[in-house]
């Protein structure tokens, strides 16, 4: 799976974003989200933001080999929502537990 995008910076500054999502990834997801902010939405859809990020790096930039994986949906929205306490309630989410479904526990920035 290539996650790299047409920048291919993969990670940039440890701690800085969630544990496994490309930095660029998660510097447009923040992007998207305060320009849908801007336009006077309270709430908005995560994937849908996640969507249009795979619509820019697969059709804008013409990266045909882009992909970003739909369960980075949650973790950025607890991540942005986390970094700008101002957006608390933006996104929906659902309460987690310490453990994933594999009975493994998550590392903490994804709580």
């Amino acid at each position: 799976m290539n996650t790299t995008g047409s920048n291919g910076d993969f990670f940039r500054a440890p701690g800085r974003y969630p544990a496994g999502i490309p930095g660029h990834v998660c510097d447009l997801y923040e992007k998207l989200t305060f320009q849908v902010w801007a336009a006077g939405h309270q709430h908005y859809s995560s994937r849908a933001i996640l969507h249009q990020i795979r619509w820019h790096y697969q059709i804008e930039q013409g990266d045909i080999h882009f992909k970003v994986n739909n369960n980075y949906s949650a973790r950025l929205a607890r991540w942005l929502m986390k970094k700008h306490p101002q957006m608390a309630g933006f996104f929906e989410t659902r309460n987690k537990s310490p453990h994933n479904m594999f009975g493994y526990r998550e590392p903490d920035d994804l709580r």
